[in-house]
Order: structure tokens, then C-alpha cells, then sequence
């Protein structure tokens, strides 16, 4: 293994970790596609991603109570209820 190879690693680690920090922060803020009334229940679409809804939305490393391309002018609103 070479030295650009192990450098490499650490990037996708360090990536992994951001990420996930993200989601947390994301998370914790209220942001989850789980507590959106858009979602529609038992699949991975919701009213702004009728065809599925993009991995990083869907696993809350992006926050979609901003615009993202594509979301139909639709963004995260808590469901009845909920914070958010």
C-alpha cells in the first residue's frame, strides 16, 4: 500500500465522519424526511422527489428545509404535531 493510498483512506474517513456529524446536527435541529408531512408512508418518495428522494436528503447529511434542485419548490415541514 502506498503512502497516496493510506492518504486516500484518511480522506474517505474523514469524510465519513463529517457526514455523519452532519446528520446528527441535522437531526437533532428537527430535520428528518421520518417527521416531514410530505413523505408518503412505506416508500422513498415524497411530494417534492416524487420518484425517490436523494440519498443525502433521505439520510439527513442535507438539510431540506432549504432548496435543493429539483424538490419542486416543496421543503421539509413537520408533520401535525411535530417540531421541526
Amino acid at each position: 500500500m502506498s503512502v497516496k493510498d493510506i492518504v486516500d483512506t484518511w480522506d474517505i474517513e474523514e469524510q465519513l465522519i463529517d457526514d455523519f456529524l452532519i446528520q446528527m446536527k441535522n437531526i437533532k435541529s428537527g430535520f428528518s424526511c421520518n417527521l416531514c408531512k410530505h413523505l408518503h408512508k412505506g416508500d422513498l418518495t415524497c411530494d417534492a422527489f416524487p420518484d425517490r428522494i436523494p440519498n443525502d436528503i433521505l439520510s439527513s447529511i442535507i438539510d431540506h428545509r432549504k432548496p435543493f434542485p429539483n424538490d419542486n419548490g416543496i421543503m421539509f415541514e413537520p408533520k401535525d404535531g411535530d417540531q421541526g
